[in-house]
């Protein structure tokens, strides 16, 4: 994967050193997302590696043809543009090197179960002794404390305990597709760490911050939780377009195409919208003049505007609302998204060259820095790709190298 276009400004991370210990994508796509901003990260991995390098393909993502014996398409993803080294830290000498890693590093990422952690003098109190300014952020299906605190759990389990299984509308719990919460927690390790390193600079002090998919769930769902919680029950969110507001819902266009509309406040966009869809006297109709009376009619409201809107193309409506100051949307599929000229102009995709896929088409960064160049900048490592180059740079002679090689301390 070839290095953002145009110049070569630094991110702005760069300078900035991140160790991850971790697997699967919840706190690995934390510390790719640090990588796109500039930072350098570390992934330490075992000797036989991260397990999603082995299986990355879950549910409708089905990316067995382009997956082979030690990479996948979910690893590269979690993992793009780090550097990989290998250690074993069952044996002393390989706990040994990563703590004269952490030496050098500003925060450490871990994933692993705390238990784990403990046994490797991962923990906060341990690694403090060795880098007292060094930020600690962990992982965790459930959070540090309480009943389920150190049971594992994966994207769907996050999703059934924190009610997001329900957010599909249905009344029989489906998850979303595809690591939909994972990558929720991977940006609120992201927020962590930078939350994190910027207290140690302010106050002096560097934390141990923990995150989990549950936590990362209920943040995701505020709104519902909120209201659930004024209500004093679990509101139905069920989907059902003509149960919505003509102002707040979907369309099929003639081509087959849909857009989205929301306009609000409805008093003042609802004779808009009817002047723009060639209706304006269902503005003034009593049986559609207000909000209320709009949903007690709504089926018959619903085939009148739906039938004008199947006259005419998505295009020709889209163009239709900016004219009336209305807020149209094409309704997108993913492969939509990957061609959309909106999401090209400001980089939310980019296309890089990949060693193993060639060119493609992938997300970008969220924001655009002025002064910094932001966004995936180099493939996942392949399995301990940097041992030597990173263990080198910490000063270690190559004849410890080969000996801890030979000992099965790296590879």
């Amino acid at each position: 994967m070839s290095a953002p276009p145009q110049t070569a400004r630094p991110g702005p991370l760069s300078g900035m050193r991140i160790v991850e210990i971790g697997v699967w994508h919840a706190g690995p796509g934390g510390t790719a997302i640090l990588a796109d901003l500039g930072a350098e990260v570390i992934k330490v991995e075992g000797l036989s590696g991260d397990p999603e390098r082995y299986q990355g393909s879950f549910g409708p993502m089905a990316t067995q043809a382009i997956d082979t014996a030690d990479w996948s398409l979910m690893f590269e993803m979690s993992n793009r543009g780090k550097k990989g080294i290998c250690v074993d830290l069952r044996q002393e000498a390989g706990r040994e090197v990563v703590f004269d890693l952490l030496r050098t590093a500003d925060a450490l990422v871990t994933n692993l179960r705390l238990e784990t952690i403990r046994s490797f003098g991962l923990d906060h109190a341990s690694v403090a002794e060795i880098n007292p300014k060094l930020v600690t952020v962990h992982a965790s299906g459930f959070g540090a404390a309480g009943p389920a605190a150190g049971h594992g759990a994966f994207d769907t389990l996050g999703q059934a305990v924190s009610g997001m299984m329900y957010l599909a509308g249905q009344s029989e719990p489906r998850p979303l597709s595809v690591i939909v919460l994972d990558q929720m927690t991977a940006i609120c390790v992201s927020h962590a760490v930078l939350t994190g390193l910027l207290a140690r600079e302010r106050h002096g002090t560097a934390d141990d911050v923990q995150v989990s998919l549950f936590g990362s769930a209920v943040w995701l769902m505020h709104a519902n939780l909120l209201t659930s919680s004024v209500l004093g029950e679990t509101f139905d969110i069920s989907w059902d377009r003509t149960r919505q507001s003509p102002l707040r819902t979907t369309f099929e266009c003639s081509d087959g195409a849909w857009i989205a509309d929301t306009n609000h406040p409805e008093v003042q966009y609802w004779g808009r919208f009817c002047d723009a869809i060639g209706l304006p006297e269902l503005a003034d109709d009593p049986r559609y003049r207000t909000p209320a009376s709009r949903k007690a009619n709504a089926a018959e409201l619903y085939a009148v505007i739906d039938a004008a809107f199947r006259t005419r193309t998505r295009a020709d409506w889209l163009e239709t609302g900016r004219k009336h100051g209305l807020l149209f949307a094409p309704v997108n599929t993913f492969s939509d998204v990957l061609k959309d000229e909106q999401a090209r102009a400001n980089g939310y995709v980019v296309d890089r060259e990949h060693p193993r896929l060639g060119q493609v088409t992938m997300p970008g960064y969220p924001a655009v820095f002025a002064q910094h160049d932001v966004g995936p900048a180099g493939p996942a490592p392949t399995l301990g790709q940097h041992t030597d180059d990173v263990l080198s740079a910490l000063g270690y002679p190559a004849a410890t190298l080969e000996r801890l090689r030979a000992d099965g301390v790296i590879a």
